[in-house]
């Protein structure tokens, strides 16, 4: 019996060596024939390297919708053809990057910022060289990534959430006693990870939105996939007259309209807030990446006032108590972004800087009250926004809509330099 038990045993492992082999061989000949391009030289897309960098795959995985459907990252390649996309999922994210090399300048202070991104990212994926004077496409790709994870990490942080206090799955979403209302997925809410799908050339970015998203626009986009359940932003560096080639311009409006996506699918997405909470919040993001770099939100039939001035904290200062921007009891009740003039944006984003200073549990307490708003069956409640936001600032900040220039002007002047 023994003999026989030692027999089989044998046979078992070695035919589970065999098919260990043969996997393995598969897996070395689909790597053959994909372009070299795919084969990620610092990784060499190795499970175990993918694992250390915190990444789930690089595809193809599922990217958004079609019509009513799902669409891969294989229907992508097929609609852009040319486009040598470099795929990365992650923990929270599914992103596309379609960039060229880019050389790192030598003023100081984008190359520190460089650095000590690339330092970061050396500690999860070895051979990157924080010294490196040129992003090659796949080091690229793996800096949004990282970018992209640091965002949500960050806006998770301000809003005082988990991951753990999102649903798992939108079926089993059911209201029960002293239960909070979260959203119907784990991603802050949302039913499945956001999106980012960088291009450089507008041509394949133009093409994805006239077939995924059904949109023909000169300007990045942020679009919810209704039927998926996720939220993506998308957008080519010919956009905005070329200015986004430079890399940090690129991150920078990267954390404009992602952290404006988080904000959205934030106890998922059934309506849009106020612009003046939207557009502060994606100031805020942005200018902490870099404040030279500042975008803003606008459309075909009202163009945004595009402003290189970024010393607002000063300009703000200077600003302050006079009619150069309309008050808060004015803006607050704005629900379009092409009723933000540029001094508006100064003062939106400083009045978000003001709220964001005093205490994030405070933050948290008027988030809760303004997102995510539901009946008492938990249908979505989107009645008197505006309404809503005044009486969740008083509720959380003890402000009344008339108090809040008073306040907010008196800590400008106190915290803001003149120069």
């Amino acid at each position: 019996m023994n003999a026989f038990r030692n027999a089989a045993s044998a046979a078992a492992l070695a035919s589970a060596t065999l098919i260990a082999s043969l996997l393995a061989c598969a897996s070395l000949v689909a790597q053959d024939k994909q372009p070299k391009w795919k084969l990620d030289p610092y990784t060499k897309n190795k499970p175990e390297a993918l694992q250390k960098a915190g990444y789930v795959s690089f595809g193809p995985f599922a990217f958004g919708g079609k019509g009513s459907g799902t669409a891969q990252t294989t229907d992508i390649e097929k609609t852009v053809p040319y486009s040598q996309i470099r795929w990365i999922e992650t923990a929270h994210f599914r992103i596309g990057v379609e960039l060229p090399e880019w050389t790192v300048p030598m003023d100081p202070a984008t190359r520190a910022k460089i650095r000590g991104e690339l330092e970061r990212l050396a500690e999860k994926i070895p051979g990157v060289d924080p010294k490196t004077r040129k992003l090659d496409p796949w080091l690229r790709a793996h800096l949004f990534a990282q970018r992209c994870e640091d965002i949500y990490s960050e806006f998770r942080t301000m809003a005082g959430v988990k991951d753990e206090d999102f649903p798992q799955d939108a079926k089993n979403v059911v209201k029960l006693p002293g239960s909070a209302y979260m959203g119907y997925g784990p991603y802050l809410g949302m039913k499945d990870k956001y999106l980012v799908l960088l291009f450089d050339s507008a041509t394949p970015f133009q093409a994805y939105m006239k077939e995924y998203l059904g949109r023909d626009s000169k300007f990045g986009q942020r679009w919810h996939f209704k039927d998926v359940g996720c939220l993506i932003f998308t957008v080519a560096t010919e956009c905005d007259g070329g200015r986004l080639k430079h890399d940090t311009s690129l991150h920078c409006s990267t954390a404009f309209n992602l952290s404006q996506c988080l904000l959205d699918g934030f106890r998922y997405y059934n309506y849009d807030l106020p612009v003046w909470i939207r557009e502060g919040i994606a100031h805020w993001f942005e200018r902490r990446v870099d404040e030279k770099w500042n975008s803003y939100d606008q459309t075909e039939g009202s163009p945004a006032d595009l402003r290189t001035t970024w010393k607002w904290k000063p300009l703000m200062k200077a600003m302050a108590g006079s009619t150069k921007y309309r008050s808060f009891s004015e803006c607050y009740q704005w629900r379009d972004f092409g009723d933000i003039k540029f001094e508006d944006h100064v003062a939106i984003w400083s009045r978000m800087d003001y709220l964001l200073s005093l205490d994030h549990a405070k933050w948290k307490a008027f988030l809760f009250d303004v997102k995510g708003r539901v009946n008492e069956d938990w249908s979505p409640n989107s009645e008197d926004l505006v309404g809503a936001t005044r009486d969740a600032l008083q509720k959380a900040y003890g402000i009344s809509v008339l108090q809040m220039d008073e306040k907010w002007t008196e800590w400008v002047k106190a915290t803001y330099p003149s120069q």
